[in-house]
This record gives C-alpha cells, structure tokens and sequence, in this order.
C-alpha cells in the first residue's frame, strides 16, 4: 500500500485490496474517509457517509458489544456482527500513533475476514495512522489559524479592520453566536459548520471560544446562511443562532455583544432551532439588560414593597397587579384568572396604592412593575 496518497486514497488502495467498502473513522466516530460502493452494504454505512458520522443507535450497540474496549485494547483485528441492526459484519483494526488512539478502519466484508485480509488491514493499519496523524496536526494548524482569525476580528478596532482585508470578508459584516442548552453543543457543530461555511460562504471565518462558536460573515448573508444550515442539519434543532448587528469591522465587538444578548434570549424561551435578530427578542434581551439594575437596587422597586406587604399580611397584591397588568388594566379579566371576584382585585390594587404607596394607573410605575415581573419570571 502506498503511503504517499492522502487518506481518501489510502482507503481506496485497501478497499481494493480487501474486496469491500472501507470506512476510515476517528476516535470519535467521525467519518475521515470512506472508499467502495456503499449501496448495497446496509442502511449503516449508508447513514455514516451521509452523516459523516456513525449513527447514535449503531454508535450505541457498538459500544454495548465490548467493541471500542477492544480497540483501546489491542491490535488484532475485531469482528463487529450486529445482525439484530441488520447491520452487515465488518473487520475493524485500531489506528494508533506511540500508544495513542487515533480512530479505526471498518472494512465490510459481510462475514469474517480470511487471514489474508486480516493480514492487510493489519499492515495498513501503521501506515493509515501516520497519515492521521499528519493530517490531524495540519487541521490543528489551520484551526489555530483559524482561532487567531476570529479573535482579531472580535477585538474590533484597527487589528479587526486589517484581518478583514486581509481576508476579503467586505465592508459590512455581522457576528453570529451559536450557542445550546449544553454547553457542549455548540464544539459538537464546530466542524460542521465550516465545512458548511468553507462551500456556501467563503467569505467568513469561524471558531469556538468557551462555549460559544462564533462566526464572522458578510452582513447581507448571516441569516440566510445559518437559517440554511440549521434546517439542513438535524442537531442544529438543539442550538440557537443569535444575529449581531451590521456593522464595519472595526466595530465588531458591538456586533458581538448584540449576538451574545440575542442568543441568550432565545435559549431562556426555549426556541431552538432559530435564527434571530435583536428585533425578534427585544423585550427579553431589555429585560436582561435591566436584570443587573433590578438586582442591585431590588429594594427600591415598587415590586419588592408589594412582596414585604404580602409577607406581612398574606395579602397575594403581587399576584393581583401581576394579573392586572398582564390583562391590560382589565379587572373582570384578572379576577377570571385569579379566579377571585372583580372586587376582590379591585380591594388589592387600592391596598396597594394605600398602605404600599404603588399607584399602578401611573404609566412609570406599571412600567418598573412590568420589567420586574418579567425579569422575576425568567431567571
């Protein structure tokens, strides 16, 4: 076997010398390279090129079947036969570098290998890892390229203005910051989505910082771009894209923050799997906004006098000016909803205004109330 081809011809090389498909994996399951037909193996292999990844339910009986023990383990080849998945028996041999694990090659032979083809996936096996082992630091290089890239541009100023022209990204640009429930989200679409960026918008530069990916694009292409790709992939259902504001490089920190606020927002409503701007979430990111105020002078709102009266005296008035102001200043309304009569509500609010001092009919009173209710809400 050649070793000067790079790892699509390496698997090309042993497909054709084992007489089946061969897939090349990462430690993690990532699909590197894969050679052969595939379309009359199984619905396996073909999910994993499509995905580039093998699925959760086979990734799942692999490691239940003892499998990637055994790589971690030893050298010898490994028969994987799930045929309860109708999954057709694959030989598998562990890619490994000075004892490290590296990934592994699935060959889907249908059965057990002979000892020949055992005997070529095990010579192959030394001179495929190299070749991960190489391409592994040059993807380390470009991500550290990568990395720096994006941490000039959201630095702003004139160290941002310069790496955009350097790289052609435009006058005009928007960050946007792809964020999930778990923290890990985001990393887990890190490579997705500049594969995806590499072909449908070269013009734009991505990288992870903490647990956030963010991505610098041309401003009139941020939305459409990652709109196209969360429909397209099926974990973008579990993160959120929060648009920046337009902006020239030098102000891209602006653009940042913006994103940052938008993205929060739409994961404390839950609405993943969106796209969104400032416009979307306004009144949640203002809410956010005032959220440090509220907590360090709590004392001083309105709210907090109604909360020490009802601690007091059991008199539920929040929940009687909450239920106002949710009705729009209708009693008959908030009453229904406290299922309580009108004059009930109607003694709370003049309780209010009487022995707290908080007359809800003034507009900036109702306005501090509804913030702090809604902060109080969504904590």
């Amino acid at each position: 076997m050649a070793e000067s081809g790079d790892l699509f011809e390496l698997a090309q090389d042993l497909s054709r010398l084992v007489g089946c498909p061969v897939t090349i994996e990462d430690r993690d399951t990532i699909v590197i390279a894969y050679a052969g037909e595939h379309q009359d193996v199984d619905a396996a292999r073909v999910e994993t090129i499509l995905n580039r990844q093998v699925p959760v339910r086979y990734r799942t009986a692999i490691a239940e079947a003892g499998v990637f023990d055994q790589l971690r383990d030893t050298d010898d080849v490994i028969v994987v036969d799930l045929p309860e998945l109708q999954m057709a028996a694959r030989a598998v041999v562990a890619l490994r570098s000075e004892g490290e694990l590296l990934g592994s090659v699935w060959a889907a032979l249908g059965r057990a290998p002979t000892p020949e083809e055992a005997a070529a996936l095990r010579s192959a096996a030394p001179v495929i890892a190299r070749q991960v082992l190489l391409a592994r630091r040059r993807a380390d290089r470009v991500a550290r390229e990568r990395d720096d890239l994006v941490a000039d541009l959201l630095r702003g100023g004139e160290t941002a203005v310069q790496a955009a022209e350097q790289t052609g990204l435009g006058d005009r640009l928007v960050v946007v910051a792809v964020r999930g429930e778990d923290p890990d989200a985001a990393s887990r679409l890190a490579g997705a989505l500049t594969l995806n960026l590499s072909a449908v918008a070269p013009r734009s530069a991505c990288a992870l910082q903490d647990d956030t990916l963010y991505c610098v694009l041309p401003a009139d292409a941020g939305r459409r771009v990652m709109g196209d790709f969360l429909t397209r992939l099926r974990a973008g259902r579990a993160v959120v894209a929060g648009l920046g504001e337009p902006v020239a490089a030098i102000d891209l920190p602006h653009s940042r923050a913006v994103a940052d606020d938008v993205a929060r927002a739409l994961l404390r409503r839950g609405d993943t799997g969106r796209v969104a701007g400032l416009t979307e979430v306004f009144a949640d990111v203002l809410v956010d906004r005032v959220r440090g105020f509220l907590s360090t002078h709590r004392a001083a709102s309105p709210l907090a006098a109604l909360e020490r009266y009802d601690a007091a005296h059991d008199t539920g008035l929040v929940a009687a000016v909450d239920a106002w102001l949710a009705s729009a200043g209708n009693v008959a309304v908030a009453a229904e909803s406290l299922h309580v009569h009108t004059n009930t509500v109607r003694n709370r609010l003049h309780r209010a205004r009487e022995s707290c001092g908080i007359d809800v009919e003034d507009p900036a009173t109702r306005l501090a109330l509804m913030v702090h209710l809604a902060a109080r809400r969504t904590r």
